[in-house]
């Protein structure tokens, strides 16, 4: 239904309202006994007919006597000559209500009519003539149904505090992956990253748990040259190689990577921004082998130090689309090709990903732990955490939406629009947030709607068994 909908349906329910609370008023104003008038009009109709039998008999001696009677009709023509004055009542004039089932002049009558009384139709016409009470019992009755989804002060303060919490983090925990200098100025890098990527504590990971692993996982998409994919791709270098392999990438490895395995070829993104598919002289290999390999391969080098890519990041090189940066001090806007093999050159890997999943991480665990443990304090069942579920959602996207808001600011005002400092990790939590929220809000709209279509079924039945 939609607002302008929903607004004329307020505006007739509020004119119902209106017209149903006149004509009680009405009635409450007539104080009378009514079975004391019923038998009172009973006592002079009983009178009336016993003088009318008298005056039937005198009628007739009179007659008797030769006198002449007048007829009763010729009396009740004179009575008819005569004007009479009646007293002038005051009468409620009922209004008038389309006959013909026309919604749209019932709603121009309701709105007409409400214009009179003064009431403000840019606001809900509904709260301002029905009764506290009433409104307080139906959106009680709302709530038991559907669940209540509404925002208080508390939880403005929870989305708020996880955002504002999650953006200091961003600036003091993960900043950018490692020191580095952006167009003249020295920038520290991020402390968590640093340790993670320690080399010594790297080279032992490496050497004791993943270098097994490079004699067993030979992969078609490893060329770390131009040379080595015959010219075809360019720009490949040992630092960048695998930021321009898609089998590299930790997600979309899975499906092209499997895929270059299954058929014995690389596909790359060159510098231009195009993607192409080399072929090589590796056996194809089965399914089942080619997820082994890949998952081996994926090992083998997430601890060496140039890493592995964030999962997606090797699409920002498709296309030469512009980007807000720019690497030099000319301050000429470069394509996203050259920012994400700058970013990626300058330690923007894996590991720094999971430095950048601290600031969603937080977001999820404050808001989350604050709805459970609301519902908890509330009496709040399974059953009704999950018609509320929409709540929760919205809190998420807001906060999450917080916390992206604060890494834009933190990468323009605090680090010079360093390309570097932006938190991937917050980004890519904006998508499932979103799709959560339109899932569980579709849901809940889906479940109202059912919930209307039953009321107006029984509407319907109860005034077919009637008339």
């Amino acid at each position: 239904m939609s607002s302008d909908q929903l607004s004329a349906a307020a505006a007739v329910v509020a004119y119902q309202a209106v017209t149903l609370t006149e004509l009680r008023g009405l009635f409450d104003q007539v104080e009378f006994d009514l079975k004391d008038v019923l038998e009172r009009e009973l006592c002079v109709s009983d009178t009336l007919d016993s003088v009318e039998s008298e005056f039937d008999a005198v009628r007739a001696r009179l007659q008797a006597m030769g006198i002449l009677v007048p007829d009763q009709e010729s009396q009740a023509r004179a009575v008819t000559t005569v004007s009479v004055e009646t007293p002038s009542y005051s009468r409620y004039a009922v209004p008038i209500v389309p006959a013909e089932g026309d919604f749209d002049q019932l709603v121009r009558l309701a709105e007409a009519r409400l214009d009179l009384l003064g009431i403000d139709l840019t606001r809900d016409p509904l709260q301002q003539v029905l009764p506290p009470g009433q409104i307080a019992r139906s959106l009680r009755s709302y709530t038991e149904e559907h669940g209540d989804i509404s925002w208080d002060k508390t939880d403005w303060t929870v989305i708020l505090v996880a955002g504002a919490l999650a953006t200091l983090l961003d600036v003091i925990l993960v900043r950018i992956p490692q020191d580095a200098t952006f167009l003249g100025k020295k920038y520290t890098g991020s402390p968590l990253t640093k340790w993670l990527k320690d080399k010594d504590r790297a080279h032992d990971v490496h050497v004791r748990f993943f270098k097994g692993f490079e004699k067993l996982a030979k992969v078609p998409y490893d060329a770390s040259t131009t040379k080595a994919t015959d010219g075809l791709v360019s720009g490949i270098r040992p630092a960048l190689h695998r930021l321009q392999s898609l089998g590299h990438d930790p997600a979309l490895g899975f499906l092209y990577g499997v895929a270059d395995l299954m058929h014995g070829t690389g596909t790359y993104i060159d510098k231009a921004g195009q993607l192409v598919q080399v072929a090589t002289n590796h056996d194809p290999v089965d399914l089942i082998t080619a997820l082994i390999t890949q998952v081996r391969h994926l090992l083998s080098d997430v601890y060496t130090p140039a890493g592995l890519q964030p999962p997606f990041f090797s699409l920002l090189q498709l296309g030469q689309v512009n980007s807000p940066f720019a690497l030099g001090a000319s301050g000429v806007k470069v394509p996203w090709t050259d920012v994400a093999r700058y970013m990626y050159t300058n330690g923007y890997d894996l590991r720094h990903f999971f430095t950048m999943g601290i600031t969603p991480g937080l977001v999820s665990a404050i808001i989350r732990g604050y709805w459970l443990l609301k519902s908890y304090a509330n009496g709040g069942t399974a059953a009704q955490r999950k018609m509320e579920h929409a709540k929760l959602t919205s809190m998420l996207l807001l906060g999450h939406t917080i916390a992206t808001s604060g890494t834009l600011l933190k990468t323009g005002l605090l680090f010079g629009m360093n390309p570097a400092a932006l938190n991937y990790n917050q980004i890519l939590a904006m998508a499932p947030a979103t799709i959560a929220w339109f899932k569980e809000a579709i849901a809940r709209d889906h479940r109202i709607n059912q919930a209307l279509e039953k009321e107006w079924e029984m509407l319907l039945t109860e005034s077919e068994g009637q008339s």
